[in-house]
């Protein structure tokens, strides 16, 4: 093959590779579907800082001549959300595009299984906040958890308020902390009821999402999604239903690095997600040649951080005893 033609070849080897890369440009990962994460695009530093508020007081009454009483928040808990870098590269070598077409072709198989490497990244370090949650510290160092600095795990009976006069407030499960319908009616229940930073109720009217792993599934189904109330044989409405949806991750289950054991109510149309995503870069795939090797390089990037800045919208358990 004459310098021309192979340069028309390898020319062609590079549009294959665009080809994909466009395909598989609005791939996206399944967490960002679950309406359970709070989304932050194009960060202007490496580090992205939240701060909570405490919220108003009630109003208070004031007569026909009197003066309105003013009121201001008080902060609350930061989180810093450090943007780390994540990436993986294939290289096309020279002799493999000229000896090997059969090789050629699985080759550029992998520019769309590099996309599909860097969903399952995202939705694997998404679900890393649930399985951190009942601790304060990373269990895996490569998806790094950015946390609420009140000092305690995400899942926890005692955060401790910054207000005056305030006690701690819990967002998690005691007793034995099984998925069962009275342990569920008690997380429902503990959501709804639960208080701001100022000691005032957060009093969440929406649904709610169940969030479980895969050993889960079916009892979670049963318990919000059967006619009548699950496993008994009364009449009694099943009172779940309608009210909450489930969603089932295989990255929380203990064959990915959970527990088949636990279990989260999340406030589904809560004002603030009890999850964030921050992505600084959008994973994507781009192609180069390389001069000194010849091969064609394909890689894939992004940079991002996962974490939460308010526990208030959403209720967990472990399912063993406290």
């Amino acid at each position: 093959m004459n310098t021309q033609k192979w340069q028309e070849f390898v020319n062609g080897v590079s549009a294959k590779v665009n080809e994909l890369i466009e395909e598989t440009r609005e791939m996206g990962p399944s967490f960002l579907q679950t309406g359970l994460f709070e989304v932050q695009g194009n960060p202007d530093d490496l580090i992205y800082r939240t701060e909570g508020g405490s919220g108003f007081n009630y109003l208070e009454q004031f007569g026909e001549d009197g003066s309105i009483k003013y009121d201001e928040t008080d902060p609350q808990y930061q989180t810093e959300y450090v943007m780390k870098q994540f990436g993986k590269g294939v290289r096309i070598s020279q002799l493999l595009m000229k000896t090997r077409p059969q090789m050629l072709e699985t080759k550029l198989g992998e520019v769309k299984e590099m996309r599909i490497a860097a969903n399952r990244t995202l939705n694997k370090h998404a679900w890393q906040v649930l399985n951190d949650g009942f601790v304060d510290a990373d269990s895996n160092a490569s998806l790094p958890i950015s946390r609420l600095a009140d000092g305690v795990s995400q899942f926890n009976a005692s955060h401790p308020s910054k207000v005056d006069g305030v006690a701690v407030r819990s967002n998690r499960i005691s007793g034995d902390g099984l998925l069962t319908a009275d342990n569920l009616d008690a997380a429902e229940k503990q959501l709804k009821e639960m208080l701001n930073g100022r000691g005032l109720p957060i009093a969440y009217e929406g649904n709610f999402t169940l969030v479980v792993p895969p050993a889960l599934k079916n009892d979670a189904l049963r318990l919000t999604k059967s006619d009548l109330q699950a496993g008994t044989a009364n009449n009694d409405i099943n009172v779940f239903k309608g009210i909450m949806d489930v969603v089932v991750s295989v990255y929380l289950g203990a064959a990915n690095g959970g527990l088949d054991t636990q279990w989260f109510l999340i406030a589904s149309d809560a004002p603030k997600k009890p999850m964030t995503y921050v992505s600084l870069i959008d994973p994507k795939i781009e192609q180069d040649n390389d001069f000194d090797t010849k091969a064609i390089k394909v890689s894939v990037d992004g940079a991002w951080a996962f974490g939460y800045s308010n526990f208030e919208y959403a209720v967990g358990s472990d399912g063993t005893d406290d």
